[in-house]
């Protein structure tokens, strides 16, 4: 869209706050990440260290297994055009291929195509994302979508997109057929990811599953925050703490160590009489471009 066409959209006062905000935007980004230069920069684990951290989910007697889903499967999904064409930035997007295969993953694992119309689903932690709806409109299911924060844009005044806290929902005692977390889980701050544990028991019916993909591990316990965010403390007290000046407004992203993995989350499960299937994603490379998820994590009441 060029200078013109703005100002006949917007108007000029219009087109002039606009571009203020803008560069309000970038000025407090700029100062953000000037204020924090210098601090440990977060990278992901190297192919190696995804070997060592098997290693030590094995020395711990966790299990991994192999996961290799069938590309020709993941192909199809894409050819239906669920999701809108400028979903995370669109077709082009570095992240088009991974974003897909997250909700792709949850419905071949979960098995959506043998649930009936009384089944429940519940998308954790959605945000806007269109997948409550779509799962309505093409698999028929009684699907919710929950997050924190208001929805806007086309599912705002949807019903089925609530306001809710996953660690302690509205929904009745065994009542969810499966739930599902879309790079969502590394979100939930300070003690919620052992919360959410005791909530998925409460809610899950006998059977029930749940996927949380991907599953962030690391080498050591850590976390990483946005420049806006870095050393405010929302991170973990026992998680060393890194800067991420790829992106923005993100308190706190944990990563877990195969032992906090298991402290936090693998206990617990166990506790409240669940159990679990650790993935892990072996066949990245024929799934799409620029594919980072490696570790999957099942629950199953």
């Amino acid at each position: 869209m060029n200078i013109a066409e703005k100002f006949k959209k917007h108007g000029v006062l219009g087109s002039f706050q606009k571009a203020y905000q803008l560069l309000s935007r970038k000025i407090h980004r700029s100062y953000y990440c000037w204020s924090v230069k210098g601090a440990p920069e977060y990278k992901n684990p190297t192919s190696d260290e995804l070997i060592q951290i098997e290693n030590d989910l094995a020395d711990l007697g966790v299990l991994v297994q192999d996961y290799s889903p069938s590309p020709d499967g993941f192909i199809k999904f894409q050819q239906s055009n669920y999701f809108p064409f400028n979903y995370h930035g669109g077709i082009a997007s570095p992240v088009w291929d991974e974003k897909l295969l997250e909700h792709w993953i949850a419905a071949e694992r979960l098995d959506l195509s043998t649930w009936e119309s009384e089944d429940i689903y519940i998308d954790v932690a959605a945000a806007n994302s269109p997948w409550a709806e779509i799962l309505r409109k093409h698999f028929r299911i009684q699907a919710f979508a929950i997050d924190l924060d208001e929805v806007g844009g086309n599912y705002k005044d949807l019903p089925y997109y609530r306001i809710e806290n996953a660690t302690a929902t509205t929904f009745d005692r065994e009542s969810i057929t499966g739930m599902s977390l879309q790079c969502a889980y590394e979100m939930f701050m300070k003690d919620d990811d052992t919360k959410l544990i005791a909530e998925i028991e409460r809610i899950l019916r006998p059977g029930g599953k749940v996927v949380i993909s991907p599953l962030y591990l690391h080498t050591h316990h850590c976390a990483y925050s946005t420049p806006e965010y870095y050393g405010k403390g929302y991170s973990d007290p026992s998680a060393k703490e890194y800067v991420n000046f790829g992106c923005f407004g993100i308190p706190s992203s944990r990563k877990y160590s195969a032992k906090s993995l298991k402290q936090r989350v693998l206990n617990p499960i166990v506790k409240y009489g669940m159990r679990y299937q650790l993935l892990a994603l072996r066949n990245k490379t024929d799934l799409g471009k620029n594919i980072y998820c490696h570790f999957i994590l099942e629950i199953v009441k």
